[in-house]
């Protein structure tokens, strides 16, 4: 079976039914209101729970946790088992969303604990499912048949305990989890037992369409996986009419997709290629990653067998993609959960070695001073009787040293006396020899005056002949500039007409698109062709052939998208403010896409309850420490982006990605603020704001040729 049967599909089978995200949202609104009244500690604590599990069905775990914080300290204080059991329960759920299941493990063995003092035997049984499920998917996770073996043994506690009770819907979710599990130990023939347990009449009482349902769906996935194919569309079909009865998107995916897994086993491609269209159709509709993946695989697959290889290929491709974005994410979370651990074991071991430190640290510290008090005192008593000692000694040598030390001053005095007037000689003498030396270097200088004379001339008749050389090349390459740049404007003007006539296919592939996400990326595209377009045409229209003016070209730009997105001139606000009148075509071009992907998403997002648009476009010289460079501030006027440290939520999207990466490729700091809508200011200390352009002509343009 794949990891997405065992991780994902079995997680969505086996929880209860919340209610839709309105009414969770709802409820939340209720408790927190009933928060602000004088309540007990018990009815405060019970509120806090339901608020946790509102919050954990809403999979917003990290509320779920603040307010389980807050109900913990009110159970204890009233030694309330119940609601400690409670906390724990849900503790350990939300642990396993997480993926931290040593905590899960340590929060469902502590509510055990709790319900077996108040006797709440029906709780311990839901325990059991949990250690269940824990245990299934750590078996999972790291490919240990014993831990799945261990969540067996606790389905099976959970069972017996359920029997006892006459707990009928729950022992129809044992059964359903007994069932799965016994298909990961390979046991196909007691899993299906199971699920006919689970189908069959327990004390009376019927089944539900909500557990029928799963029970077909997993019956259906039995059977295919052994090879009996027929037998497997008999019940996938009855879980498909319920689920079509109920909606249940999701499930209509997993219900179509193992339909076609059975109609490719049967070798009827046709069907299997039905069913697999539809299990693609649903899984979008249900924004399931994993659950869409799986499908592409199966519609790969299904394609093939139909003989369909150009889809098939086309449907394998994306399956790989989704696949390998599903493992660098789980890969990010795994290393995300990986450190956490580590940080938190590091700061318990370093303020273990801390303690200890300080503790050996006063230990010793004690011992130290009471050994240098006694030392202290045989100090004064020998200190006293060596201080008479030690003046008389030292009253001898005093009178000792200062005799000494005068008759050396003497010595030393004459010493110096006689280094000075030997110094006064030498520093004669070398003068005498320096004068010497000056007035041979002097003729020798005089001598190679006239052989450089006479080398001047011969080198001046030279230096004529090739002046003439020179001149005549001078010419020559006057003339082939002119030639270059008469090229350039016609490698320009091909640029641009190559990136018109891409633009127009993605126009006309973007009328061929049903899907708005796939036509909005698609004029995205389309946009950005055209603003690298309006660079080529302007250089091919003027004799600055490597420099764009920048007023111009921005004012088209924004020109351009006003049209693009339906608004008229006249109502709407363009702020467009230009310091740096020409910048180099290797600057235009990242720094025009990086306005085209901001004005782009202020026209996509910023307007649409602005009864008065405005865009504001600011490029400017700035003057720093490290030199001369300039600043973009792109503004509007929308209700602005949301910010999570700084950066844009959702920051991975292509777009900004893009953003990221020409700012990057222009050496600048890119900055986004929440000023009176969006706002992205560009700060680039050091840039290349002209180029070295081709020297200008009169002469003639050759007339561009359409490409």
């Amino acid at each position: 079976m794949t990891l997405y049967r065992h991780v994902f599909t079995g997680v969505m089978l086996f929880t209860l039914s919340a209610l839709s995200a309105t009414a969770q949202s709802r409820l939340i609104d209720s408790l927190k209101t009933s928060l602000t009244h004088r309540l007990a500690d018990t009815t405060r604590a019970h509120i806090y729970y339901d608020i946790a599990n509102a919050f954990y069905k809403q999979n917003l775990p990290d509320s779920a946790t603040l307010y389980l914080k807050r109900m913990q300290p009110l159970c204890v204080r009233r030694n309330d088992q119940l609601g400690l059991g409670d906390y724990n329960r849900l503790s350990a759920v939300v642990a396993m969303h997480r993926g931290l299941y040593e905590d899960a493990l340590t929060y469902c063995q502590t509510a055990i604990a709790c319900y077996t003092k108040v006797g709440n035997q029906k709780a311990v049984a839901k325990i059991y499912q949990s250690l269940g499920l824990l245990y299934k998917m750590m078996g999972d996770s790291q490919g240990v048949q014993a831990y799945t073996r261990q969540g067996l043994a606790y389905i099976q506690q959970a069972i017996a305990i359920n029997q006892r009770f006459k707990a009928t819907q729950q022992l129809r979710g044992n059964y359903i989890n007994l069932g799965i599990i016994y298909e990961d130990l390979g046991d196909y023939r007691q899993g299906r037992e199971c699920f006919f347990k689970g189908l069959a009449r327990i004390d009376n009482t019927e089944v539900t369409p909500e557990d029928a349902r799963i029970l077909y769906n997993n019956l259906g996935k039995n059977y295919s996986v052994e090879g009996l194919h027929k037998q497997a569309i008999t019940y996938l079909e009855k879980a498909l009419a319920i689920n079509e009865s109920l909606q249940k998107t999701s499930s209509l995916a997993h219900n179509y997709r193992n339909l076609a897994t059975a109609y490719n086993g049967l070798g009827q491609p046709d069907m299997a290629v039905r069913c697999a269209e539809k299990a693609v159709a649903f899984s979008k509709k249900a924004k399931d990653a994993p659950l869409t993946a799986s499908t592409y695989g199966i519609l790969a697959k299904s394609y093939a067998g139909a003989g369909h290889y150009d889809k098939a290929y086309a449907a394998s491709i994306i399956h790989k993609q989704i696949e390998d974005s599903l493992v660098n994410i789980t890969k990010t979370w795994t290393i995300a959960q990986l450190e956490g651990r580590y940080a938190v074991q590091q700061a318990n071991a370093l303020a273990t070695i801390k303690a200890n430190l300080e503790l050996a640290k006063t230990q010793e510290i004690a011992r130290i001073e009471a050994q240098k008090a006694k030392e202290i005192v045989a100090i004064q008593a020998e200190e006293s009787r060596r201080v008479a000692q030690i003046r008389a000694i030292a009253e001898v040598a005093k009178t000792r040293a200062v005799a000494s030390v005068q008759a050396k001053y003497d010595t030393q005095k004459k010493v110096h006396q006689i280094a000075i007037l030997d110094g006064q000689n030498q520093q004669r003498t070398r003068q005498i020899r320096y004068m010497t030396g000056g007035l041979v270097l002097l003729l020798l200088l005089a001598g190679s005056l006239m052989g450089l004379y006479v080398v001047i001339r011969r080198t001046n008749r030279r230096l004529s002949v090739q002046n003439g050389i020179i001149t005549a090349n001078s010419e020559q390459l006057v003339s082939q500039s002119d030639q270059l740049r008469v090229l350039m404007k016609e490698l320009h003007h091909r640029v641009k007409n190559n990136l018109a006539i891409v633009s127009s296919l993605l126009k006309l592939q973007s009328n061929r698109l049903d899907d708005e996400k796939a036509i909005q990326a698609v004029r995205v595209g389309q946009q950005r062709v055209e603003a690298m377009s309006l660079i080529h045409q302007r250089l091919y229209q003027t004799d600055q052939l490597t420099t764009v003016n920048m007023t111009e070209y921005l004012t088209d730009l924004a020109a351009s998208l006003i049209r693009a997105y339906g608004y008229q001139p006249d109502s709407f606000d363009l702020q467009l403010n230009v310091d740096l009148p020409e910048l180099d075509v290797d600057v235009a071009i990242p720094l025009g896409l990086i306005v085209n992907e901001l004005a782009t998403n202020a026209f996509k997002y910023a307007y649409d309850d602005s009864p008065h648009p405005l865009l504001r476009i600011d490029l400017r010289r700035s003057e720093g420490l490290s030199g001369s460079g300039m600043t973009l501030e792109v503004q509007d006027n929308g209700p602005g982006i949301d910010l999570t440290n700084g950066q844009p939520t959702g920051s991975r999207s292509f777009g900004k990605r893009l953003i990221a990466s020409l700012s990057e490729q222009l050496d600048g700091q890119g900055e986004w603020l929440r000023q009176n809508g969006t706002l992205f200011r560009l700060s680039i200390q050091h840039i290349r704001l002209t180029a070295n352009a081709l020297p200008s002509t009169n002469q003639s343009h050759y007339a561009p040729v359409a490409v």
